[in-house]
């Protein structure tokens, strides 16, 4: 039993004891060893046993370990200020570490958001939805420099276009506005711009040079989404569009057109057939023939607004969609159309077309109104051809289509020249 003090053991002194008795028995027995050789007058014989007992003796005898690395504790001779000033790295560092990590977090979850998006028509909702997550807004625009003009995605302008001067510019820097530059997605230029922009909490606090490296990294984000959205429209455009007329295909005009229809807008629809077509084809060629249909589809598009469309309809006949537009201004319209094919020059033959004209009335579907205009399209050409005939109306009584159905007040209102004149 070792020894206790308090009632507890003291393991130091065992090994004090065991030590000890390592070198005491050793000597007794060499004692005794060299002793029985003296009694006995053997010298030699002590002398050699006396050597046997002290080898013995220093064998077994303990010494100190000298080797390096054996030493159970490790003192580090540090001054308290070396220590705080270390940990205050380390805390920095950490810091540090964790804003990346939520930045990098939050610029995932807005690639994911974002991977979805393709069309223009959300693209702006969708970037500033991406946006007010580091920076509130009143409102914002996605704008493209397009044919010498800024054109708005996703709606009308809410303000002025920027000027595009640094990649980001940031409220302080720019009358309240954020504005970042994304000209790298398209040919030209483009910019979403938060109006009177305020940073969220997630900024709160942060330098301007942290707030710009966060509208760096997102810039370059929303970069490459409207690039994806510019490069579906023009495949879209390519789907959609007739190569060698440069109007829009068939399926895509009948689409739009139940859209308007449908959705209760004021319309008027033309059909525009080029006149003695077939002799062209049969006296010079069909390449001559190409020409004159390429000619009168650009000529038809010159004539137009942005919000309507051309499209071939079949072979040489050509659908136009007048949105917003009542009979007078239809009939303005088509009157135009028919003197500029008229007058084009540059082709192998005279050309001039017939047109048939007819306005949407109330409750009418789509392929009953393109009914009504092939119908007057086809007394044209028994007139006389290069005219433009407005078709009859669907019966007596019949309303057409003076104001659009989400700003009616009434059922409906018979056509009043105030009310269907377009102006030109």
């Amino acid at each position: 039993m070792l020894p206790r003090e308090g009632g507890r053991p003291q393991p130091g002194r065992g090994r004090d004891v065991m030590g000890a008795a390592r070198i005491v028995i050793p000597a007794v027995a060499a004692i005794f060893a060299a002793a029985w050789p003296l009694a006995t007058g053997a010298w030699m014989v002590a002398a050699l046993a006396a050597l046997a007992a002290a080898a013995g003796a220093w064998c077994l005898a303990p010494r100190a370990n000298t080797r390096r690395g054996n030493s159970q504790t490790t003192v580090l001779a540090a001054s308290p200020a070396m220590l705080d000033r270390r940990r205050n790295e380390l805390r920095e560092e950490l810091g540090q570490l964790e804003e990346a990590q939520e930045l990098q977090r939050g610029v995932f979850e807005v690639s994911s958001e974002l991977v979805g998006c393709v069309e223009e028509a959300d693209a702006r909702m969708r970037f500033t939805a991406a946006m007010r997550r580091y920076w509130a807004c009143d409102s914002a625009d996605l704008m493209v420099w397009e044919r010498g003009t800024w054109r708005s995605l996703g709606g009308p302008a809410t303000g002025e276009p920027p000027e595009l001067g640094a990649q980001i510019a940031l409220p302080e820097e720019n009358h309240g506005d954020l504005v970042l530059d994304l000209s790298p997605a398209v040919d030209g230029q483009a910019a979403l711009v938060l109006r009177h922009a305020r940073v969220q909490p997630s900024l709160s606090g942060r330098t301007d040079d942290a707030q710009r490296h966060v509208a760096d990294v997102l810039r370059s984000q929303l970069s490459l989404s409207l690039r994806r959205v510019m490069l579906y429209g023009e495949l879209q455009a390519l789907a959609r569009m007739d190569p060698l007329t440069g109007t829009h295909r068939r399926w895509y005009a009948e689409s739009r057109l139940r859209e308007l229809v449908d959705s209760g807008e004021v319309l008027s629809v033309a059909m525009v057939d080029i006149d003695f077509f077939k002799k062209v084809n049969d006296h010079h060629g069909h390449a001559a023939g190409d020409q004159v249909l390429a000619g009168v589809g650009r000529s038809l598009v010159a004539q137009l607004r942005t919000n309507d469309l051309v499209s071939r309809f079949g072979g040489e006949e050509f659908l136009v969609l007048l949105p917003e537009t009542g009979p007078e201004g239809a009939l303005l319209v088509a009157e135009r159309l028919r003197s500029a094919v008229a007058a084009l020059a540059n082709l192998p033959v005279t050309v001039t077309v017939s047109v048939g004209l007819a306005s949407c009335c109330q409750d009418e579907h789509a392929d009953e109104l393109v009914a009504r205009a092939d119908q007057a399209l086809y007394r044209a050409k028994g007139e006389g051809r290069n005219r433009v005939v407005v078709a009859d109306e669907v019966g007596e009584g019949t309303l057409i289509r003076t104001t659009a159905r989400k700003n009616r007040t009434t059922t409906g209102a018979l056509v009043r020249k105030s009310d269907s004149f377009r102006k030109t």
